[in-house]
């Protein structure tokens, strides 16, 4: 926030569109732990994820890496197909990196890798930023309030 002119205002106009926002929030994983999710919907995350985490600027994506894979949960508990968690398991193998795939080297050869974290802040809010506003359509779509 630039400090000239009326600063005093601009604050409290900041302060109250960061509480706004804090509330959507904080209300978001118990509204949308309450919507299910079919396959075709939690493959519709998957996609989108995938397309933010991995694809170049016309969204084309040349990992090895699955958009399916987004979807594997790390723990357990991760096995629902609410939106919550199904958001999260997302979000968390996009940003966490460690995915595996088998692509081709520059002759052809079959390698594997592996996705790596993602690191840089810019990058990561960007990406989480993008998650969040997809998970928040897909619970409108589902009828959250």
């Amino acid at each position: 926030m630039r400090h000239s002119g009326d600063v005093q205002h601009k604050v409290i106009e900041g302060t109250y569109r960061v509480l706004g926002e804090a509330e959507r929030t904080l209300a978001a994983p118990q509204d949308w732990s309450t919507l299910k999710l079919n396959r075709d919907e939690r493959d519709i995350l998957a996609d989108a994820g995938h397309v933010l985490r991995f694809g170049d600027g016309e969204g084309e994506t040349t990992t090895p890496i699955k958009a399916e894979q987004l979807l594997v949960p790390r723990r357990h508990d991760d096995g629902a197909d609410d939106l919550w968690t199904v958001w999260n398991v997302v979000q968390e193998n996009a940003v966490k990196g460690g995915l595996r795939g088998i692509g081709l080297d520059d002759l052809g050869r079959p390698r594997r890798m592996k996705s790596r974290a993602v690191n840089g802040i810019d990058q990561d809010i960007k990406l989480n930023k993008a998650l969040w506003l997809i998970g928040e359509k897909m619970a409108a779509l589902k009828g959250a309030r």
